[in-house]
């Protein structure tokens, strides 16, 4: 990587944390549901959205397109066709992970306590 481009690396994350509470607003907007907050958290560059149900579980994967296009249309990111969405602003809200990570334990907890009802 050259100096530059480690320069620029450096420059866009002091921008993105100095503006962290604009860019959530700005995203918020969007992003305005709890599932909504989830997809946002899930765009990286690799997911697709069929990934991104299996993740989330709960939501059809044309509610996760609409949202994909309607970000696009914002430019908050690149939703190319047949690929993965990535954002041009790489920021998640700290809650917003949280939020994620909670359904995630809950979702395991639910698990295990399946796997014990069915093994009694």
């Amino acid at each position: 990587m050259s100096d530059e481009l480690k320069e620029l690396k450096k420059i866009t994350r002091i921008l993105t944390i100095t503006n962290a509470e604009a860019l959530e607003k700005v995203i918020a907007k969007y992003a305005s549901t709890n599932e909504r907050k989830k997809i946002w958290v899930l765009i990286d560059g690799t997911r697709l959205p069929k990934h991104m149900v299996a993740i989330i579980g709960n939501i059809k994967k044309r509610a996760i397109e609409l949202f994909l296009d309607e970000l696009e249309r914002g430019q908050l990111i690149t939703n190319p066709k047949r690929k993965p969405a990535e954002k041009l602003v790489d920021y998640v809200p700290p809650e917003w992970v949280e939020l994620f990570e909670r359904n995630k334990m809950r979702k395991k907890n639910e698990q295990k306590t399946t796997d014990k009802e069915n093994r009694n």
